[in-house]
């Protein structure tokens, strides 16, 4: 069975946010879809990782909120697919930078809509992933979404932007390490981070925080490592922008 597409529906005007979210219903792909009618309560309900796609109303009040909304998003989360929803295309450049896939015109219109939502599917299908055991089936984990591996009681946990999965016991770092890419680090016989989402180093301490401030720890002879690891991650990152971290 195909896992649902999860969108969230950003809007303040009733009758536009009735005729998007009726799309989205008919477009014959399986949604699961949260509306707000305001920037705030996006936020305030907004966890990385939540939602595959958002559309987001870039005028609200007559102010354009949804631009501020959507920089506050990609602070955290550089995997979801963004689509404004706009009776103005002046902000497109500003789109751009926030890695919006679409300008959606409103009144919006249902061909326009569902290729939007054909988008995140595919998107979400080819991204890059780890395959772990997890309850004894195999599971596949985008690793856009992996904050850091932890080994303790005989598992493996995959801490991700919006959970934590707890492997099978047979699967041990060892075995996961192979199939990550350049960007992950083995810092400690117990952790595997994903620098991308390294928040800072603490030397003294030897720990990375992550984005969501959980430690990760660095053993001692590591420490050198980590530290030229770290450092070329923030020059990748800087290079590529703030909102192409993925």
């Amino acid at each position: 069975m195909e896992t649902p597409i999860r969108i969230a529906v950003c809007e303040d005007m009733p009758e536009d946010a009735t005729r998007l979210l009726r799309y989205i219903s008919e477009s014959g792909i399986p949604t699961n879809c949260q509306y707000f009618s305001s920037c705030e309560a996006l936020i305030a309900d907004f966890v990385p990782g939540r939602y595959d796609l958002i559309f987001l109303d870039i005028y609200m009040g007559n102010v354009q909120q949804g631009i501020d909304a959507a920089a506050k998003i990609r602070e955290t989360d550089a995997m979801v697919t963004l689509a404004f929803t706009t009776s103005s295309e002046e902000h497109a450049l500003e789109g751009y930078r926030l890695k919006a896939i679409a300008y959606l015109e409103k009144p919006v219109n249902s061909t326009d809509v569902r290729e939007v939502i054909e988008h995140a599917v595919t998107r979400r299908k080819n991204a890059p992933a780890v395959r772990l055991l997890v309850g004894g089936k195999d599971q596949k984990v985008p690793l856009q979404t992996i904050l850091y591996f932890e080994h303790k009681d005989r598992s493996v946990f995959v801490n991700t932007l919006s959970d934590v999965i707890r492997t099978s016991q047979t699967m041990s770092l060892k075995d996961i390490q192979p199939q990550l890419p350049v960007g992950f680090i083995r810092c400690h016989q117990s952790y595997i981070a994903n620098l991308r989402y390294v928040k800072e180093l603490d030397r003294d301490l030897r720990l990375f925080r992550m984005q969501n401030g959980d430690p990760v720890y660095i053993r001692r002879s590591s420490l050198g490592k980590a530290i030229k690891a770290y450092e070329r991650q923030l020059f990748v990152t800087a290079r590529e922008g703030i909102y192409e971290k993925i």
